[in-house]
């Protein structure tokens, strides 16, 4: 039941005493926090775990996958992982996971799109409000968030040139020229000349460079 607070007013040209009840708002009953997302060693497989519980409770890599284990940590190290993190969904479990198999993880939100002659656009995708769900990601993880303009090189590697093809006729895929050109191109020069040699990994929530043994490409080619 709601209180009342009872306020009593006296005036100065007579003794008449006015009291007034203030019925107080109902208190809200809060939501309980969500449990923390625990991942299954099958996901931490892929992320290649790092030693004692991620490792130990993992199933063997062999018996999976029937060849080597995923990734090329075989010793279960842990690495150093720059992650490739937008705000959305992917790259948010790609760090959660990451983190729960025990690499050192540093979040990198690229600023691609901030050109002062396309401004009547920004609302129609606010990279503002991508970061501030970027940095609240990194906050619950513990995980620092590094910001990287790379507005000029996306411009000059993507926008350019798909105007120039839009120009002749033809149809461009920017967001793939986005990924072998800025994601895997711009950004591993940046990582590069910023932090010469510090990481061992470049990840992202969609999408993987991948370096495949010279032994897998010829057992490949020999069962072809």
């Amino acid at each position: 039941a709601a209180a009342a607070t009872a306020t009593t007013a006296t005036t100065a040209s007579s003794s008449t005493t006015t009291t007034t009840a203030t019925a107080a708002a109902p208190s809200e009953v809060p939501t309980p926090p969500l449990p923390p997302f625990v991942p299954t060693p099958e996901l931490l497989r892929l992320c290649e775990p790092v030693n004692a519980a991620a490792a130990s409770s993992a199933p063997d890599d062999t018996a999976v996958t029937g060849s080597v284990p995923v990734g090329g940590n075989a010793n279960k190290q842990q690495l150093k992982v720059a992650l490739l993190l937008s705000g959305g969904v992917d790259s948010s479990v790609a760090l959660t996971l990451l983190q729960a198999a025990g690499h050192e993880c540093t979040a990198f939100y690229l600023q691609i799109w901030f050109q002062e002659d396309f401004r009547n656009y920004w609302d129609q995708c606010p990279w503002e409000d991508d970061l501030l769900v970027a940095q609240g990601v990194c906050d619950a993880l513990g995980v620092p968030l590094e910001v990287v303009p790379l507005t000029d090189q996306y411009w000059d590697l993507v926008v350019s040139h798909s105007i120039a093809e839009i120009s002749r006729g033809r149809t461009p895929n920017p967001d793939m020229l986005c990924n072998s050109r800025v994601k895997f191109g711009a950004f591993r020069e940046y990582l590069h000349g910023a932090f010469p040699g510090r990481f061992d990994r470049i990840a992202s929530g969609h999408y993987a460079a991948l370096s495949r043994p010279a032994s897998s490409d010829a057992s490949a080619s020999s069962s072809s």
